[in-house]
């Protein structure tokens, strides 16, 4: 039977605003405000979906924190919002290699921290998506990779383009050395209607477990999913 794969769009937002943490610049480097211009972009590179994304259908955001120098290049990038699954990785990538126009300060350029938000949607066939994914690893301990993530075959209506997401759930859960996640436990939800749903979700997925001086051992992991149309 032919399997159609569902079609992934990277929506990347270029746009870069003040950062708002509290934490003191370098010496040198500016905020925009106060007589000191935002720097805009003027050439990015195509933002990748990580392997573990797509096979996720990962739709998150991800907010970073970045200094562009007065040569217009991304320096010193940091991610404050993570989504997670390889996904942070490859915006740091694009990131750094973006290039803007500088910020200006009494008319010549100057190093400005700013906040940049790469968005990530994924389109397909089920109206579940997952909007995060954290892991714990002991000390020592890789996290797992993720390599079988079966969703519901349910087909996007168009009350679901219309309103958006019904509701989340985040969950938690040990992926056991076997890589099959036991231990499932309902952090949060927005529609306790939901969660039955999520966790046969969940239990459907597989991992390659953690590992540690060459044994799998157990590593728990928080998930927060969304039921409806990414937008």
């Amino acid at each position: 039977m032919e399997v159609k794969l569902p079609r992934v769009a990277v929506l990347v937002c270029a746009t870069a605003f003040g950062q708002q943490a509290p934490t003191p610049l370098p010496e040198g480097v500016y905020r925009p405000g106060s007589g000191v211009t935002q720097p805009s972009v003027i050439r990015k590179t195509d933002v990748e979906f990580s392997e573990e994304a797509r096979i996720a259908k990962v739709s998150g955001t991800v907010l970073m924190s970045v200094i562009v120098g007065e040569d217009g290049k991304v320096r010193d990038a940091r991610v404050d919002r993570s989504v997670g699954l390889g996904v942070d990785e490859k915006a740091i990538e694009a990131v750094r290699t973006w290039q803007f126009e500088p910020g200006i300060k009494d008319g010549m350029p100057v190093a400005v921290a700013v906040n940049v938000e790469v968005n990530f949607r994924i389109q397909g066939e089920s109206r579940w998506f997952l909007m995060r994914a954290v892991f714990n690893p002991p000390e020592g301990t890789t996290r797992p990779f993720l390599i079988q993530a079966p969703y519901p075959p349910d087909t996007i209506t168009s009350a679901d383009i219309k309103n958006g997401p019904h509701g989340s759930v985040a969950i938690s859960f040990d992926v056991e050395p076997d890589g099959i996640p036991a231990n499932l436990h309902i952090e949060k939800s927005s529609n306790t209607a939901l969660e039955s749903e999520v966790i046969r979700i969940v239990r459907g997925w597989q991992f390659r477990p953690g590992m540690k001086d060459g044994q799998p051992v157990s590593v728990r992991c928080t998930m927060e999913f969304a039921e409806g149309k990414a937008r």
